[in-house]
């Protein structure tokens, strides 16, 4: 039951970071454009910036689990490596 919380608390973790860093940027650009009088240029630019901040974030939160993973299997093999030569 724990290993599904956690699992679904990751999924939801990812989800809401894209989700709040592409909407931010893209209000930010909205809020330029208004201000400025351009029509969609900073829109697109800031958007474009969110996406790929987005997919940076997103990549990060999955490669420290992976680590994090990593190492507890790794020890785990040692553990039962020194159980098994005793």
């Amino acid at each position: 039951m724990y290993n599904i919380i956690k699992s679904l608390s990751k999924i939801s973790q990812v989800g809401i970071t894209m989700v709040v860093t592409i909407g931010l940027c893209f209000f930010i650009g909205k809020w330029l454009d208004e201000k400025l009088g351009t029509n969609i240029i900073f829109l697109a630019i800031f958007t474009l910036l969110g996406i790929g901040a987005g997919f940076r974030n997103v990549y990060i939160l999955i490669m420290k689990d992976y680590k994090e993973e990593e190492k507890r299997e790794r020890q785990q093999r040692d553990l039962d490596y020194k159980n098994v030569k005793k």
